[in-house]
């Protein structure tokens, strides 16, 4: 359709009615159209008009009346005001007339199609739908979930068999990756305010556990030892029928005889305290108990050698097997406080003895070595 001059700023619809049968009881009735407004129908009752607000109300598509409509055949009808509905355009792109500067929906709105926004979109309660894809663009496009208030605020992926979720967890100001729907119960990663990264589980790399900071072991072999001057056990090697040739420390049945050896711990060793087992075995059919102590002491640069060990503690005694020269190992000892004050590149001497007096193995014991167990506190020696 033409025009001359600007363009119509609106077209109205055309009126309808409803019509529908009082029965002296029916106070609600629906009607075709939603009504915003009760002063935008005529009521009629027996061709009386109704006052609006006072004879009925609008709520959507429901009409109610205040009194009940008396009985009859199409005795109540409503008519439909005509109203603005549009220019009458079709809508084009930087035509003021089809620009609409603020649009509130109250309830549930469906919109079909694509929604384009060139500013923001605020929403105070759920926005839902089903969307094929969604693009932010722009310069330094941004995707703002909370409001700076003191809650958790996450994302939720809806899983067939299994939730996901990414969210801030604001009480312990961490950001966190779980399982699930619900924030900080089954949490996988948590990055917290000084971009430490914390996983919940051993991280694995290709289903293989990833090496990082924990217990660490180190095997010190019999030959890598030597017998104190005073008191010292013995070297030893024995060669059996099949099989390995044995490299052996041999510790005396009827007095306490002891052994050293020393250990540069790497960097990363926490430089806390250590536990330890015995490897050993005894050329006897005895079923007797061994009991196996470890001292130590750490000795920094510049300092002195002659240094006095920590004190010793003993690994809970084992009995020899009753066959000649069988495997025995001990169960992990207590925790071995070194002396000293162990630190970064120091020098780690240690002593192992047998306390015959708290075994009773008849023969001497055979030590093939001592396996550390330490603690490191960093992923590598950097």
């Amino acid at each position: 359709m033409a025009y001359l001059g600007a363009s119509p700023l609106a077209s109205f619809a055309s009126p309808s009615k409803d019509t529908f049968s009082g029965d002296n009881s029916t106070t609600a009735f629906t009607m075709g159209q939603s009504v915003g407004d009760p002063n935008q129908i005529e009521v009629f009752v027996d061709n009386v008009r109704q006052e609006p607000t006072a004879a009925y109300s609008v709520n959507g598509t429901t009409l109610t009346f205040t009194g009940t409509p008396a009985t009859g055949s199409n005795n109540i009808y409503v008519i439909h005001k005509q109203g603005v509905i549009g220019n009458g355009l079709i809508p084009t792109l930087g035509r003021s007339s089809d620009r609409v500067g603020t649009l509130t929906v109250d309830g549930a709105s469906t919109l079909t199609g694509n929604i384009t926004a060139g500013g923001n979109i605020t929403a105070s309660g759920s926005i839902s739908g089903t969307f094929g894809s969604m693009v932010i663009g722009g310069t330094t496009p941004t995707l703002t979930i909370g409001d700076a208030g003191a809650e958790d605020t996450k994302v939720v992926f809806d899983g067939n068999a299994q939730d996901f979720h990414v969210g801030l967890d604001d009480s312990a100001d961490d950001l966190v990756i779980g399982v699930g729907s619900a924030l900080g119960t089954t949490t996988a990663i948590a990055v917290d305010e000084n971009a430490v990264v914390n996983f919940a589980n051993t991280p694995t790399v290709a289903s293989a556990a990833a090496k990082s900071a924990g217990k660490e072991t180190i095997w010190v072999p019999a030959n890598a030892m030597y017998g104190n001057s005073t008191n010292g056990a013995e070297t030893a090697q024995v060669e059996l029928g099949n099989g390995p040739e044995l490299k052996t420390l041999a510790f005396d049945k009827d007095s306490d005889e002891f052994a050293q050896f020393a250990v540069a711990f790497p960097k990363s060793w926490n430089e806390g305290t250590v536990t330890f087992q015995a490897f050993f075995t005894g050329n006897s059919t005895n079923t007797g108990n061994v009991a196996w102590k470890l001292a130590g002491t750490a000795l920094a640069d510049n300092g002195s050698l002659n240094t006095a060990f920590g004190t010793a503690v003993q690994a809970t005694v084992k009995a020899h097997s009753g066959t000649a020269y069988d495997l025995d190992v001990t169960a992990e000892s207590g925790a071995v406080t070194i002396a000293g004050s162990p630190s970064t590149d120091e020098y780690v001497f240690f002593e192992v003895s047998r306390d015959v007096s708290a075994d009773d193995f008849s023969s001497d014991a055979l030590l093939l070595g001592i396996k550390l167990f330490f603690t490191t506190d960093a992923g590598n020696d950097a």
